[in-house]
């Protein structure tokens, strides 16, 4: 496996490309649009800095890792599929439906894999959760209860044009994907809610989503940029199950502990989620496996995300 890295903008690459650096994956280079986050990104990971993207793709790479700005996602996939290179694209896979489903069509056009980057699921809680899912454990789950808060990013996040949105863009996406991880539902309508406590940030920094599903469960998502800057971590990605067994609450954040000192530091017991979905990209492309998030996957997440950007604009319940 070799890697070529496309777009440096989301905050991601530098776990993931730590990822493939220690479970010896080569990277080839790295390409922006932004020559001076370039350098600097490469500069830190002894990385060749690539200023012409179809000097990468033309490279030996098999595999491409793409973390730009949001808008680009479609563009670069597209690109990636027409050199017939594996994908790993940062989530969300796109800005809209049609996007996704060039992405996916071209993926399967060059008989290329496409992963979607969503960590959360290779968390061990999450796993763990999946498992008692598939077991049959829990029962009928008549209720979702969830959240994925976190810090407001700023940057390029806040500017519509390359984001998309705000929370609801950016927080939709990991619920939605453990969703459709562990029950695969089909969405029936959404409605949402959108504010901003902070009246500077030009998009929204708080969200609320209610969904129906064609099964009958119907679901809550608060999807804010709540936690302020001195909060201790990012936030939470809580799943909260009501079934006709009883009650799951599972954070895809884990099992955790804050240790106290001059300053207070969070620290992990167990491995990260990005190790994990890298590690599962990489096994996939090695031994032609399925892809561990397929697009269909990153699909549903932009649906949720679109139907719910839509109740928002037209004040009322949006119907898939």
């Amino acid at each position: 496996m070799k890697v070529g890295i496309i777009g440096i903008a989301h905050m991601h690459v530098v776990s993931y490309a730590s990822c493939l650096k220690k479970l010896g994956v080569e990277i080839i280079g790295a390409y922006d649009r932004n020559q001076e986050n370039l350098q600097k990104f490469c500069t830190q990971f002894e990385l060749n800095p690539i200023t012409d993207l179809e000097s990468l793709l033309n490279s030996d790479i098999d595999t491409v890792l793409i973390c730009s700005e949001n808008a680009y996602h479609c563009e670069y996939a597209l690109k990636a599929a027409e050199y017939k290179k594996h994908i790993i694209v940062e989530k969300p896979m796109a800005l809209t439906i049609e996007e996704a489903d060039q992405m996916i069509d071209a993926a399967k056009a060059a008989d290329v894999k496409l992963m979607v980057a969503h960590p959360v699921r290779f968390s061990k809680v999450m796993q763990e959760l999946k498992k008692r899912v598939e077991n049959g454990e829990l029962g009928n789950v008549l209720a979702i209860n969830s959240s994925n808060h976190g810090k407001n990013p700023g940057g390029w996040f806040i500017d519509p044009k390359l984001s998309g949105g705000g929370a609801i863009i950016d927080h939709t996406i990991h619920i939605a994907d453990l969703v459709y991880w562990l029950f695969e539902p089909k969405i029936q309508s959404v409605y949402a809610m959108d504010g901003s406590w902070n009246k500077e940030c030009p998009v929204e920094d708080t969200g609320l989503l209610h969904i129906r599903f064609t099964n009958g469960t119907f679901m809550s998502l608060d999807t804010s940029w709540n936690r302020p800057a001195n909060y201790p971590v990012w936030g939470d990605a809580s799943l909260g199950l009501v079934t006709d067994k009883g009650f799951v609450h599972a954070d895809g954040f884990g099992r955790k502990g804050i240790a106290y000192t001059d300053s207070e530091s969070f620290h992990y017991f167990e491995q990260d989620m990005d190790m994990g979905l890298i590690k599962a990209c990489k096994e996939a492309i090695e031994n032609d496996l399925p892809s561990p998030v397929p697009g269909e996957a990153g699909r549903f997440t932009v649906e949720m995300a679109n139907l719910a950007y839509q109740s928002i604009k037209d004040g009322k319940i949006t119907t898939a």
